[in-house]
């Protein structure tokens, strides 16, 4: 599994509900690599909250609504700010991994870095801008070198932080989610990986001809290849692959599901489009479960075993990737079928 290190920018957030922030995108990644934070990012991250509590607190306790109600502000001003940050980081539901910087004999590397204006440092004479992203720059490089003969990935959007990083060839500096599937697919997948779509496929393809990438219902990495303008999925397994299907068979099955017009349809239909489950994407499943929720003709039957085994099989798998009020649908709607 790819290991990916995160630099605050990315998973800013100073709510105080929940530990980590840029949740969407870290879910994404935590379903097919490890989330890797330095330490000073966890602390930034504690800082952070800690700076916004406090101010809350202080403004909290100075409004005047407190005295004019006789309120009493004793549980307020008790409330353990510490206690609460440990507890949220406790309760992340999100695994990841904390690296930290041992060698300190970087520091004479870091000085000369800053004093030189080099990266991460920033370059103008009237800034010492840099230290928190040189702590995080070595101690990436550390990590790195646990690991040797590996790539990792870094998200990281800081200018000078990223010109530091790109230097080294085992470290690739991504943005985001959809550019690390990008980046990803150009480094797992070798010319034996290649040699088999071509075989199975088409010759004509190549790494290029890779153009997205998810993680299917059974917890498979499923490629959408395109090459002549024609698009076929593949789902791998192990390195191998174990299934395949042009798109357009199965995406015309999902539009005939999405307008079904009778519930007869909708029974037809959903035997037709059963065999390619484990090809669809996230955003194909929403469709089909935004259909389920809204068309009458499907959401009337979904209590029928069929229907309910189909839109509960999508449901379970990917309940985590719904937008809440769908996800709060379906899942009323499943219930009140029991």
């Amino acid at each position: 599994m790819e290991k990916v290190i995160f630099d605050t920018n990315f998973i800013r957030n100073t709510e105080p509900k929940q530990f980590l922030g840029g949740r969407n995108e870290l879910e994404r990644f935590a379903k097919i690599a490890e989330l890797v934070f330095p330490d000073i990012v966890i602390e930034e991250i504690k800082n952070q909250k800690r700076k916004n509590l406090e101010k809350h607190k202080t403004s909290f306790l100075s409004n005047p609504f407190h005295w004019l109600r006789k309120l009493d502000d004793s549980e307020t001003k008790s409330f353990d700010i510490e206690s609460h940050l440990t507890e949220l980081e406790n309760n992340e539901t999100l695994e990841y991994s904390v690296i930290k910087l041992s060698d300190y004999s970087v520091l004479e590397q870091m000085k000369e870095l800053a004093l030189r204006k080099l990266p991460p440092f920033e370059a103008g004479d009237n800034t010492d801008k840099g230290f928190k992203d040189a702590c995080i720059y070595f101690t990436t490089l550390e990590y790195l070198q646990s690991i040797p003969d590996k790539t990792i990935f870094v998200c990281c959007k800081d200018g000078r932080l990223k010109e530091a990083l790109e230097k080294h060839p085992n470290i690739i500096v991504i943005e985001g989610f959809d550019e690390f599937i990008q980046n990803r697919i150009t480094v797992v997948y070798n010319d034996y990986f290649i040699d088999q779509l071509k075989t199975d496929i088409n010759e004509e393809i190549t790494k290029e001809s890779i153009i997205n990438y998810w993680i299917n219902i059974n917890d498979n990495p499923v490629y959408l290849i395109e090459v002549n303008g024609e698009k076929n999925v593949v789902e791998v397994d192990a390195g191998e692959i174990v299934a395949s299907e042009k798109v357009d068979i199965y995406s015309k099955v999902i539009k005939n599901f999405i307008n079904s017009m009778s519930f007869s349809n909708t029974y037809s239909i959903i035997e037709e489009l059963n065999p390619y489950l484990h090809l669809l994407s996230d955003d194909e499943i929403t469709k089909i479960l935004e259909a389920a929720n809204v068309n009458e003709q499907i959401s009337c039957i979904i209590g029928d075993i069929d229907v309910k085994q189909f839109i509960s099989t999508l449901y379970e798998k990917k309940k985590g990737i719904l937008p809440p009020e769908l996800k709060t649908g379906i899942q009323h709607r499943l219930e009140a079928s029991l």
